[in-house]
């Protein structure tokens, strides 16, 4: 018999996808989130179904920092899994709205995940593979590498839950809670992000004919959205781990290999504009987590790319005669300096 995942933030950019793909597999999913990001509920939730109307799929809507309608809705839900999803989730957002994302990203997360272990469910939390920051060497980062100060609210205050749960688990063994720091996450979603790196420069690409880039020279890991979820289902099939903490990712690619990519399958051009976008610049090696449970990520980039390029055309007149409603974590002002 297959399991119930509830999901918080479940109609955001992973959490919708990963719903789409567990509904296929059998799954019961229950989806808790507030829109924050305005995106369309309806539409979204047609895409999760695939236009299949006895989908086990239910919709709650709910803000995390309501701990109380939270831990009502997850004891009727009786889910099996619960995964924490609902966070703000850019760096630009979170270095615009500090004190929201301490209340969201830490203080409401510190509940989340109380609530989760005094219910007893196995729950999973997303970090981030951005805590490896501003590497000076070309190294492959591992988990037990120290992280330097983070440079961003982001990072900040996924490092300050890492912590929070490493804390909770020490006190607790029998609490089962995975934390993963993915990597660059990109491609088609139910809900779509604009902004995410290989998503954003396709659009560029797409829509200008020129991608703006700057620091052409640093790296980021980066992995399909498919790919990632598929690393969910490995651990669900599982059903155990040896670890806390768990790089996930594929390529590690530095932007102009993101953009030549893009060019690859788009005619554009490249501007270089110094100043544009962070500082990160990093690898990861995701071993630990690939031989621990037989994974082995196979999307190639030049797919992903070609699958965001047809949405984009296909979406093009509607997303900018929108101003890119629900599908940006970052506000329209600041998107349109970097396109």
């Amino acid at each position: 018999m297959k399991k119930t995942i509830f999901i918080t933030g479940g109609l955001g950019y992973i959490g919708s996808a990963f719903a789409k793909e567990a509904i296929k597999k059998g799954y019961k999913i229950i989806l808790y989130d507030s829109l924050i990001y305005e995106q369309n509920r309806d539409k979204i939730m047609s895409e999760i179904k695939e236009g299949k109307q006895k989908a086990k799929v239910k919709y709650i809507i709910g803000d995390t920092r309501n701990l109380e309608l939270l831990e009502k809705s997850i004891i009727e839900s009786k889910p099996d899994y619960i995964f924490h999803l609902g966070e703000l989730s850019s760096v630009y957002m979170c270095d615009h709205n500090p004190s929201y994302t301490e209340d969201i990203n830490y203080k409401a997360s510190k509940g989340v995940i109380d609530l989760c272990e005094k219910l007893n469910i196995p729950t999973f939390y997303n970090s981030t593979s951005s805590l490896y920051g501003n590497q000076k060497t070309m190294k492959l980062m591992i988990e037990k590498d120290p992280i330097p100060t983070p440079m961003d609210n982001y990072c900040k205050y996924k490092l300050k839950m890492e912590d929070y749960i490493k804390a909770k688990v020490s006190k607790n063994k029998k609490f089962k809670i995975i934390v993963f720091r993915p990597a660059t996450i990109c491609g088609v979603s139910p809900r779509m992000r604009m902004e995410l790196l290989p998503n954003h420069f396709t659009y560029c690409a797409v829509s200008k004919g020129i991608i703006k880039a700057s620091e052409l020279d640093s790296f980021r890991a980066a992995m399909d959205i498919r790919d990632f979820v598929n690393g969910y289902f490995a651990v669900l099939k599982k059903g155990s781990w040896k670890n806390l903490i768990y790089n996930i990712g594929h390529l590690n690619l530095s932007k102009r290999q993101f953009i030549n990519g893009i060019q690859s399958v788009v005619k554009s051009e490249l501007v270089t504009f110094p100043g544009i976008g962070d500082l990160r610049n990093l690898q990861i090696d995701c071993s630990l987590f690939n031989n621990e449970f037989n994974f082995k990520p196979s999307i190639s980039y030049e797919k992903t790319v070609k699958e965001i390029s047809k949405w984009m055309k296909k979406n093009l007149i509607e997303i900018e005669k929108t101003n890119f409603a629900g599908i940006l974590n970052m506000s329209l002002d600041r998107f349109l300096k970097t396109i």
